[in-house]
């Protein structure tokens, strides 16, 4: 007997005890699992033919840093509009 792991989407496996003979086809896997906490949070790299864990990623420092282009940019936007005004004013007036 020989263990294979059923790949669930997006997260995840069921394992299953086959006979040693039996063909390992998609959506299953004969690749261990990672030993995790959860186990379950994890899925299968079929392009690397191995299992990743599953990672929130912080984006915090990425937000922070369109928050502060952003406010330079509504800035630039005023200032700009400002610069606008002034030369349409001064067009007209000649």
């Amino acid at each position: 007997m020989k263990t294979i792991y059923k790949v669930l989407y997006p997260l995840g496996y069921e394992e299953h005890e086959v006979a040693d003979d039996f063909p390992v086809l998609l959506p299953f896997v004969a690749v261990l699992p990672l030993e995790l906490e959860n186990p379950q949070s994890q899925f299968f790299n079929f392009a690397e033919n191995k299992w990743e864990e599953a990672i929130t990623q912080d984006y915090s420092e990425k937000i922070e840093l369109l928050e502060n282009i952003s406010t330079g940019l509504q800035a630039e936007n005023e200032r700009l509009a400002e610069t606008v005004a002034l030369q349409d004013t001064q067009l007209t007036d000649t």
